[in-house]
This record gives C-alpha cells, sequence and structure tokens, in this order.
C-alpha cells in the first residue's frame, strides 16, 4: 500500500463532503474564517494526493522488474 492508495480517498471523501455540506446548508461554510480552513485543508489535501502520485509513480518498481533484475547471473 502506498500513500497515494491513502490520500486519494481521503481526498474523495472530503469532496463528498463538502458537497454535501454546500447542497443542505444554505451558509455553509459559515464565516470567513471557516471559508478559509475549509479551502486550505482543501488545497492540502490536493497537493498532498498529487504529489504522492508523482512519488509513487516515480520510485515504485513495475511488475516483474524486481524479478529479471534478482536473477543470479
Amino acid at each position: 500500500m502506498n500513500a497515494f492508495e491513502v490520500l486519494g480517498p481521503i481526498l474523495v471523501l472530503w469532496a463528498l463532503l463538502v458537497a454535501f455540506l454546500g447542497i443542505t446548508r444554505e451558509n455553509f461554510p459559515g464565516s470567513q474564517t471557516t471559508e478559509r480552513l475549509v479551502g486550505a485543508i482543501s488545497v492540502l489535501l490536493v497537493v498532498l494526493a498529487i504529489g504522492a502520485a508523482i512519488y509513487t509513480a516515480t520510485h515504485e518498481e513495475k511488475k516483474g522488474e524486481a524479478s529479471l533484475l534478482s536473477l543470479p547471473a
């Protein structure tokens, strides 16, 4: 399991929660402070998920590569 497999679903759940609250509550997020907090959390989760996806793509071994490299000569 890698970081993207954790952060991706967390981002999805956050987006669904924000959408649900925005649809069901007329005054969501309510105050300027809450609005900034929701925005900051959203940006942070997006940046972390994208960063984790990039890191995973560049550092994860492809299946089958490790077994070919580890064969004795």
